[in-house]
């Protein structure tokens, strides 16, 4: 019985924290090759160097969904930049190259989560590792001498969304209050004593 009037002695209220959550993240690897025709069609003798710059998300939508997985799509674009020589003089050519890649996000709250009201949800996408050349060669493509590039990226997304937490609270009596702000001042004085 003592339990019982113990517990009665306090009041309490059932809150509700509704807040903004990540609901699901992935970081993932791209590749693709990029060509690049050369400067009138002249055949390189060799390739010099070649740069990859300005790369940018363009954009990003729910493209699937399942129990296990949210496919999203990231569209973005970056520049590729080549010198190579070619009857003994050094040229440049540049391309503007696209890329849209899916990328499944492992879904924590289950398909109807994300179909019912997909649109309150939210897509943050970004470029985790900037596209770098993993190497170059010159190739024959439809007769024509062209310049085949290895690019490899990663990228990165998370899914956020609202989300509710239930929480039940308790009053406190004034010396419950003390005891805690008390401990709340030792605390305080703990941290200024470790610097």
């Amino acid at each position: 019985m003592k339990n019982k009037s113990y517990k009665d002695n306090y009041k309490s209220t059932m809150r509700t924290i509704i807040t903004n959550a990540v609901c699901g993240r992935a970081i993932h690897p791209c590749q693709t090759t990029v060509y690049i025709s050369s400067e009138d069609n002249v055949e390189p003798d060799r390739i010099l160097g070649c740069a990859v710059t300005n790369a940018e998300i363009n954009g990003s939508k729910f493209e699937e969904f399942s129990d296990d997985n949210i496919n999203i799509r990231i569209n973005g674009e970056f520049e590729v930049h080549v010198w190579y020589e070619a009857n003994g003089d050094t040229n440049v050519s540049k391309s503007y190259s696209k890329f849209s890649e899916v990328i499944p996000v492992e879904s924590l709250e289950g398909e109807k989560y994300y179909q019912q009201d997909y649109f309150n949800k939210r897509i943050i996408a970004w470029i985790n590792k900037n596209p770098v050349s993993q190497g170059a060669m010159i190739v024959n493509k439809s007769g024509l001498p062209t310049i085949a590039i290895q690019v490899a990226y990663e990228l990165g997304v998370e899914v956020m969304g609202e989300a509710k937490i239930n929480i039940l609270s308790y009053s406190l009596d004034e010396k419950e209050k003390d005891i805690i702000f008390d401990s709340l001042l030792e605390d305080d004085h703990d941290d200024d004593d470790v610097d």
